[in-house]
């Protein structure tokens, strides 16, 4: 009997740690990245008040974001490319790229889709 206690709560275990996964899993969405361009950031600095920056338009079901990050000086990402997406905080983005980099964005901008 207690064998079979075992058995099923390590099979209900599994079962949950498997649904936390997917779950996890889920949280990226797919996006597209329909174009880059060189934009500029103002620094805290007095003698170099602004720095140049690649901003990349990320699309997704409803919304284009522009995103961007400091220090990111050439496009690591092309326009056309799928890539995998995750809203963080209302400003942030997580971007995995089609070549399987992950980097955080700031959200710099964004703009209802089609049909909003």
């Amino acid at each position: 009997m207690k064998k079979a206690a075992t058995k099923t709560a390590f099979l209900l275990l599994m079962i949950f740690l498997l649904s936390c996964v997917s779950f996890a899993a889920d949280a990226y969405q797919p996006g597209k990245i329909v174009k880059w361009e060189n934009g500029t950031y103002a620094q805290n600095s007095k003698k170099k008040p602004m720095k140049n920056w690649i901003i990349y338009q990320l699309q997704t079901d409803n919304t284009t974001y522009s995103i961007a990050r400091q220090k990111e000086t050439k496009p690591q990402m092309q326009a056309g490319e799928a890539v995998q997406y995750e809203l963080k905080k209302s400003n942030r983005v997580n971007v995995i790229s089609a070549g399987g980099q992950k980097h955080e964005y700031q959200i710099v901008g964004q703009t209802a889709g089609p049909g909003q």
